[in-house]
């Protein structure tokens, strides 16, 4: 039996997980921008929980407007510039 990490590759096999990382790289967002550009699925939070337990985001409370802000960590932008290269490669042939 193989030893599968579920905290490492493989959560991005989850719906919505590398669109919400690539929505990030362009910039920081409130968490309502998530749902608007990407999905209205009641997991999101959930979705969003996990990438910030591994590190990839993180999710601030604004208190001027009491909205989440989320951004990338550094390891999030690099994970989301390798999946952007991905794309780029994917899109070229």
């Amino acid at each position: 039996m193989r030893d599968t990490d579920i905290r490492g590759v493989t959560v991005f096999e989850e719906k919505h997980m590398i669109s919400i990382m690539m929505f990030l790289s362009i910039g920081d967002c409130k968490k309502m921008d998530i749902y608007e550009n990407i999905s209205t699925n009641p997991r999101i939070p959930d979705k969003l929980d996990r990438l910030e337990a591994l590190g990839l985001l993180n999710q601030t409370l604004d208190e001027k407007n009491k909205s989440i802000r989320l951004e990338l960590t550094e390891k999030g932008r690099k994970v989301a510039k390798d999946f952007a290269e991905i794309n780029t490669i994917i899109k070229s042939y």
